[in-house]
C-alpha cells in the first residue's frame, strides 16, 4: 500500500533503511477507517496501538472534575497515541475523532521486539518520539508563558485548520479559556 510506504518513508532515512526493516514495521499496520465519534483509546484503559492520520482530525482530552479537558489535536500526517500506552501502561488521555477518519494502526506490542534487533525500526520509533517530545514542550511553554489572547494568536496564525475543523468548545477547552472568553477574544481580532 502507498500510503504505508509514505508513512514508514517519513520516518525512515531511505539511505539507511533496509527492506528488512521497513518490511518489519510493514507487517505490524493496518489500514483503519473510523467513524466521526469513535474513541480510539479511553482514559484508564491499555490500548496496543499507536496511529498515523492520513484523512480526518482526533483530538485528546481527559476528564478533570467531570469536564474535558482538550489537550491536542491532531490531523492529516501526524501521529496520534497514547505515549502512556506506548510504555504499557493505561492511558491518561481520551483520543476521540472530531471527523471520519482513515488511520494507518500501528501494533505497539509487535513493535517493541523489532525495535531490539532492528535499527531502522529504533530509529523509526526514536524519531517519533523526538516530534511528540518536541510539540509537547511548545505546547508547555505556550500555556505557562503567554496570555489567552498571546495563545489564540498563535494557534490562528500556526494552524488556522484548527478553527475551521475543530468545534469552538473543544478549542476553548485547549486554549485553557471559556467558550465565552473564545468568543471575545475571536471578536477583538475581527474588528
Amino acid at each position: 500500500m502507498e500510503e504505508i510506504e509514505r508513512f514508514i518513508s517519513r520516518y525512515c532515512d531511505p539511505l539507511l533503511s533496509g527492506q528488512a526493516g521497513i518490511a518489519g514495521i510493514s507487517r505490524h499496520l493496518a489500514d483503519r477507517q473510523h467513524a466521526k465519534g469513535h474513541l480510539l483509546v479511553q482514559e484508564g484503559q491499555r490500548h496496543p496501538y499507536a496511529y498515523y492520520l492520513l484523512q480526518g482530525a482526533v483530538r485528546s482530552f481527559y476528564l478533570k472534575d467531570g469536564v474535558e479537558v482538550n489537550t491536542w489535536f491532531a490531523f492529516e500526517g501526524e501521529m496520534v497515541g497514547s505515549f502512556q500506552n506506548y510504555l504499557g501502561q493505561a492511558s491518561r488521555e481520551t483520543l476521540q475523532l472530531v471527523e471520519d477518519s482513515r488511520l494507518i494502526a500501528i501494533n505497539l506490542n509487535a513493535l517493541r521486539p523489532l525495535q531490539q534487533t532492528s535499527l531502522e525500526v529504533s530509529n523509526f520509533v526514536r524519531l517519533v518520539i523526538e516530534e511528540y517530545t518536541a510539540f509537547l514542550e511548545e505546547r508547555l511553554f505556550h500555556l505557562q508563558h503567554h496570555s489567552s489572547m498571546e495563545r489564540y494568536l498563535y494557534l490562528l496564525d500556526n494552524d488556522p485548520q484548527v478553527f475551521q475543523r475543530i468545534p469552538l468548545t473543544y478549542i476553548a477547552s485547549y486554549l485553557g479559556i471559556s467558550r465565552e472568553t473564545l468568543s471575545r477574544l475571536r471578536g477583538r481580532t475581527i474588528l
